[in-house]
């Protein structure tokens, strides 16, 4: 029921929406104006060019299939994407520091390209080498080169640009640059997630366009077109940008000479004079569409495909990589002869061998279902495999998945055998096996189990300290006050015979040895000091072929000296740095990161050997 407002509650209800429409006003100003000021306060850095050490041990490495940028140079066709940076010869990127790329372009006849973990790197020479600034570290999303030989340079923090051989990079404007194009009289068009921006000379004004996030950008001779979440629109340059009938759906574009080619649905429509589309045949739906050097390009399901005289060719199949989505890997297990990859921000997918020895390529595929996603952790438990993910715990039989007894109990982190059967770890406690469930009501000293390790007792590893579990009550804790762990937040366990190894996010790595007095009790802790303030992440403490390995956030990839005192760092070229889930296999070592997938031949040497 609803009761009529007296006169004073009217006015006073009027008088807050036109306060309120009032500072929302004001702010919309303020924004714009501070903008337009910042246009012209432009500001400059040094510019230093870094080369970057050569790899000595090239790696196998799987991504993502995705293209993100096509360069032609004089040398070579250049791709780039979640696969890395691949040339006519294979993987032209190995001496970067990360795989996953997002922005390429040719400058000078070289090949430039921008990295989604950030940083922006130059081939020339036969080296690559980093651009630093002291802008610090740029997210480069495109990248393009004028006429005049400028590179531009579209960052989430910014838009930049440099001329080759120059000492200094120009900050030109603040607002994120997804998208950059030139128009006529060197003014040039920048879009990203606050509007787009036209720059001309050191001024940058705001353009209106039908909705302010700005996905790409393009200028065809008098006309400009923008892509945004309402679709492909375009107008004239100094006129009102109004929708394309029919591209509502449009998610990429590019303009060739005098026409613009988009990507709506997986069809590639074709921009006219009139501003009638007819569409371009691919024998896949297409994903991304490029133009570089008076040539187009298409990214699809198969892979890149090249227009020519007498059709759509294709010129790079798609390389063997992730299925479409995440390429972030959290958990690795075998099942029989395959290769299971449980995804961060995603499901399963299951890589199968081809060939034989080393080199043996392999094909990938997404497991259907949606039983699990998010995954945090892989256990084989004897021709089937277990998962600890966001969405439970579950099993998988090589065909599909079905949630394990209890499974139900919320987020899933870890998993171990126990003489009983499989223990999981949730966020509210670990479940035993027979439907025991313990948490820190019962004892232990939090409740989200990040990390399981089965031996004599099963030790607990949580956000708020460590824990151990006899017989189906928790024989004892460790908390953070105690100053026993260099730090409480644990993250991976591993038993080496009777020596407990305890990866920490952010204190790095402590052993753990029983006293022959209280055998079964707490015992006496080591910190190993290399390692302090190491992030480790889940599951990544391995032993393969007697030797231990520690996966961290950030640092790469660690292992035990072989006397083990000391952990060590390993010079790799990983997909990134970011390690997130480690597994021995035969004759290899398997490496997750954030942005890929390596396979490392067994046995590395130690530094120095």
């Amino acid at each position: 029921m609803s009761w009529p407002l007296t006169r004073k509650q009217s006015l006073l209800a009027c008088g807050l929406v036109v306060v309120g429409a009032g500072a929302a006003a004001y702010l919309k100003v303020s924004r714009d104006v501070g903008r337009a000021l910042e246009g012209p306060l432009r500001t400059s850095a040094p510019l230093q060019l870094v080369p970057l050490a050569r790899v000595e041990h090239p790696l196998e490495r799987w991504g993502g299939g995705e293209v993100e940028g096509v360069a032609l140079t004089s040398a070579s066709l250049i791709t780039a994407g979640g696969f890395g940076v691949v040339d006519d010869k294979g993987d032209h990127g190995l001496s970067l520091p990360t795989l996953r790329a997002t922005a390429l372009a040719s400058w000078r006849d070289h090949s430039v390209v921008g990295l989604a973990s950030g940083g922006l790197f130059l081939f020339r020479e036969g080296q690559w080498e980093e651009l630093r600034t002291g802008f610090g570290l740029l997210h480069v999303r495109t990248l393009l080169e004028s006429p005049g030989g400028e590179l531009w340079i579209g960052a989430r923090e910014g838009l930049y640009r440099t001329a080759w051989g120059a000492s200094t990079m120009d900050r030109v404007d603040a607002a994120p640059v997804k998208s950059i194009a030139l128009g006529e009289g060197g003014t040039v068009f920048a879009g990203g997630e606050e509007g787009l921006r036209q720059v001309e000379g050191l001024r940058a004004v705001t353009v209106a366009t039908p909705d302010p996030w700005i996905e790409w950008v393009g200028v065809t001779g008098r006309e400009l077109a923008v892509i945004t979440p309402l679709g492909l629109a375009k107008g004239p340059l100094d006129g009102a940008l109004l929708p394309v009938s029919g591209a509502e759906d449009a998610s990429d574009a590019t303009v060739l000479d005098t026409q613009l080619f988009a990507v709506a649905q997986g069809r590639l429509l074709r921009f006219g004079t009139p501003g009638h589309a007819s569409e371009e045949l691919l024998t896949a739906p297409a994903r991304r569409v490029f133009a570089t050097q008076g040539v187009l390009f298409a990214d699809t399901a198969r892979g890149l495909f090249r227009r020519g005289a007498s059709g759509w060719v294709l010129v790079r199949p798609r390389p063997e990589s992730f299925p479409p989505g995440s390429s972030h890997v959290n958990a690795l297990a075998m099942l029989g002869s395959r290769l299971v990859v449980g995804l961060f921000n995603g499901g399963l997918a299951v890589g199968s061998f081809a060939g034989q020895g080393r080199g043996q390529s392999i094909g990938w595929s997404p497991v259907p279902g949606s039983g699990a996603w998010g995954v945090n952790a892989l256990l084989n438990g004897g021709g089937s495999l277990y998962v600890a993910s966001l969405r439970g715990a579950s099993r998988f039989d090589g065909q599909k998945l079905q949630s394990v007894e209890g499974g139900e109990a919320g987020a899933a982190f870890s998993l171990a055998p126990t003489p009983g059967g499989v223990a999981v770890g949730f966020g509210q406690g670990v479940l035993l096996p027979g439907g025991r469930f313990l948490s820190a009501f019962h004892g232990l000293p939090g409740n989200q189990a990040l990390a399981l390790a089965a031996g004599d007792q099963l030790f607990v590893g949580t956000p708020t300290g460590l824990g151990a579990i006899a017989g189906n009550r928790v024989a004892w804790r460790v908390l953070a006050g105690e100053g026993k762990l260099p730090h409480p937040w644990i993250t991976a366990l591993h038993l080496r015979g009777e020596e407990l190894f305890i990866g920490t996010y952010g204190g790095g790595v402590a052993r753990r040895r029983a006293t022959k007095t209280d055998p079964n009790g707490p015992g006496q802790f080591e910190a190993f000091p290399e390692t302090a303030g190491l992030k480790v992440n889940t599951g990544c403490l391995v032993e393969v072929a007697g030797r231990l390995y520690l996966g961290t956030e950030g640092k790469g990839l660690y292992r035990l000296s072989a006397d083990g005192q000391r952990f060590l760092p390993l010079r790799l070229s990983l997909p990134s740095s970011r390690i997130t889930a480690i597994l021995p296999g035969k004759d290899a070592l398997y490496v997750g990161t954030d942005e890929g997938l390596a396979r490392l031949y067994l046995p590395l040497l130690d530094e120095g050997s």
